[in-house]
């Protein structure tokens, strides 16, 4: 086999280098080089474990709770709002809450309700005030973990053009969030069976499984959808278009299973007293802890692409430094020993020479 002086680039780091390597491959190694598939796969744990995606999954998922409840507060203030502007539908919710529930707790309810509503400009601001400070937090920390997974430095950039970009995406994922989660709600509440029924379906043989795959193949596409604007909107980058859409077709299935995972579990846990307590923050952390953690393994999956290892632009590495030491030794040099050497070399030749006479 000639001899080549090129490196190999199975072996070479981020910034071309051919680092060491072993002669003999281990098991997984040789799989890597038998399927690219497994090769990229591996890839993407390498970046996932290396820049510290479960670190900042969990992260996300702080500031991702710690939004929450500011939003909620807008959305009670805008309830407030409407209910304020039709007398009639609130007295329908008096009444319902009235013969619903027994005792004083229908009149804790009620009074709760008419405080809402007339607090709801002071709900509204305060909720309008933290769900901008704790959304832009929450954003800022997703596009963090997402750009790490693209090797970029998330810091760069102008402030308030990244503060605005910000809430742009807050306001994005809101939306997204909302159809893809609704999407499932609908398909596993019992509001698609009243609907059959409404318009005279329900003899079909076998509607309930084609309306089941078809909230299946709906929220498939909602996730998709979703998938695809976060991997190609949250890096600070340019995200190849076909790389991003086949990490999305993952994620749409991973974010799929963990949706109706979570629509299981929650109406399991809603069941009972203990798990309507601590059930649904519980519930919700683990579900959102997930969910970051398919959207950063599907980033490390499109920037480990071979189009976007081309396209990624790394900044140069730290220059070499190359120190000079200068040692002093206070013993007898090279020079002196050797010369010492020599003279006890020339004595005992001339003693020699002495004897043999």
């Amino acid at each position: 086999m000639a001899a080549s002086t090129q490196s190999d680039r199975r072996h070479t780091d981020v910034y071309g280098i051919e680092r060491v390597n072993q002669d003999n491959l281990g098991f997984v190694d040789k799989l890597r080089e038998r399927w690219d598939w497994f090769d990229h796969i591996m890839l993407m744990q390498e970046r996932y474990s290396a820049h510290g995606g479960n670190q900042y999954s969990a992260g996300i998922t702080y500031f991702s709770v710690l939004a929450i409840f500011p939003i909620l507060m807008l959305v009670f203030a805008s309830l407030g709002f409407v209910l304020a502007a039709n007398p009639d539908r609130l007295n329908d919710i008096q009444n319902y809450i009235t013969g619903a529930v027994d005792g004083d707790m229908s009149e804790i309810l009620n009074q709760i309700i008419e405080t809402a509503i007339k607090q709801r400009g002071t709900v509204a601001g305060l909720g309008a005030l933290t769900t901008l400070w704790s959304g832009l937090g929450w954003m800022n920390n997703l596009r963090y973990g997402v750009s790490k997974m693209w090797r970029l430095d998330p810091t760069d950039g102008n402030f308030a053009v990244k503060k605005l970009l910000d809430l742009l995406g807050l306001l994005g994922l809101l939306i997204s969030f909302v159809v893809a989660f609704g999407i499932t709600a609908v398909g596993s509440s019992g509001l698609t069976t009243r609907l059959i029924e409404m318009v005279g379906l329900e003899n079909i043989p076998g509607i309930n499984i084609i309306t089941t795959l078809v909230a299946i193949l709906l929220g498939l596409v909602a996730n998709f959808l979703v998938m695809l604007w976060m991997i190609m909107y949250l890096p600070r980058t340019k995200v190849p278009p076909r790389s991003g859409v086949k990490a999305a077709i993952l994620g749409a299935f991973g974010f799929e299973v963990i949706k109706q995972l979570g629509s299981l579990f929650f109406s399991n846990a809603l069941s009972n007293p203990a798990g309507a307590a601590f059930g649904p923050i519980i519930g919700l952390m683990v579900v959102l802890y997930l969910v970051w953690r398919i959207v950063l393994y599907c980033s490390a999956w499109a920037a480990t692409t071979e189009e976007s290892l081309q396209l990624t632009k790394l900044p140069a590495p730290e220059p070499a430094v190359i120190r000079v030491r200068q040692d002093i030794n206070h013993g007898p040099g090279t020079g002196t020993m050797l010369g010492i050497g020599a003279g006890l070399g020339a004595i005992a030749a001339g003693l020699a020479a002495l004897l043999r006479r």
